[in-house]
């Protein structure tokens, strides 16, 4: 009765009531959640529930993240919105080459395309089964390769970018000096990418599995058994498990090779505190620290000196 009671007053509430209530509870529950995690000392042996419980949990009705559009319509809307994305951070009118690391269908880039005459583009990805035929009829170049092995000349490119992939890089270390190899000096590398692995839906089980922090709550097995027993698909993709501090420290060591306009870690909103409050144990000893919970997504533009 109480959940629907607050969806009703959502619905009610102005919007910047709605937004203030908000915060407050996140910041009221990651304070909660903060307390309980850093209440056990960092050798507190780490622990899984039993798998019965994530049966429970699922019968509670948790929310995955919004369904992303893959149809030709959703398709065109996303690449449009990320073209913007990569307008408000890098100088485009600049741009004459580029290459999208992990580009999947390539309609980033026919968009790019379009609206930027005269830029020659490239996606690198390591399967070319997704490619949208409207990609290749705009023009766009596809190679089948890592991230970390580029086919270009050293400081060929003058832009290399990626949207929601950099997380399943095997070693985004070396994607990165990768990306620095081929850009020009004065190059811009941008990446936006996530849910990272420490966050709420980090596993990217979230459509067969959307309890939050399911990968630090129930052992890989526990996971893909119950997915087996309801018929769910079990080959959710690859994540590099790699956590926000390690991405920090893979910037930081790269600072003198690029100067860094932007940076943005996107917040959880608190998202599956109450698992952190109430099984401290399951993150404590696999988590570096608590904060590392509380960003869901990064956002970074560097410029090569």
């Amino acid at each position: 009765m109480l959940k629907p009671l607050k969806r009703a007053a959502r619905a009610v509430a102005p919007e910047p009531i709605r937004h203030l209530w908000g915060t407050v509870v996140a910041r009221t529950k990651e304070r909660s959640a903060r307390r309980a995690f850093e209440a056990l000392a960092p050798g507190t042996p780490a622990r899984y529930l039993d798998a019965h419980i994530l049966e429970d949990l699922m019968g509670r009705g948790y929310e995955a993240p919004a369904v992303i559009r893959y149809d030709p319509e959703g398709l065109v809307l996303r690449a449009v919105e990320k073209v913007e994305w990569l307008a408000r951070s890098v100088p485009m009118e600049r741009v004459r080459s580029c290459v999208e690391l992990g580009c999947y269908d390539g309609m980033v880039l026919a968009s790019l395309h379009h609206h930027f005459q005269g830029i020659v583009a490239f996606g690198a990805d390591r399967s070319t089964g997704g490619i949208d035929p409207r990609a290749r009829a705009a023009g766009v170049r596809f190679l089948q390769t890592d991230a970390s092995q580029l086919a270009f000349d050293s400081g060929s490119l003058d832009l290399v970018y990626s949207f929601a992939a950099f997380e399943h890089f095997a070693d985004p270390g070396a994607a990165v000096d990768e990306a620095w190899r081929v850009l020009r000096p004065g190059g811009h590398l941008y990446l936006s990418f996530g849910p990272v692995y420490t966050s709420p839906f980090g596993l990217h089980a979230y459509r067969q599995i959307p309890v939050p922090y399911c990968h630090y709550l129930f052992s890989d097995a526990a996971l893909r058994d119950y997915a087996t027993s309801k018929g769910l698909p079990t080959a959710w993709p690859y994540v590099n498990g790699v956590t926000v501090t390690e991405y920090r420290r893979i910037f930081a060591e790269r600072a003198s090779r690029f100067d860094r306009l932007y940076y943005h870690e996107h917040p959880t909103g608190a998202v599956g505190a109450e698992f952190i409050i109430r099984y401290p144990s399951c993150f404590r000893a696999r988590v570096p620290t608590f904060d590392e919970l509380l960003v869901s997504a990064i956002e970074i533009c560097l410029r090569k000196r």
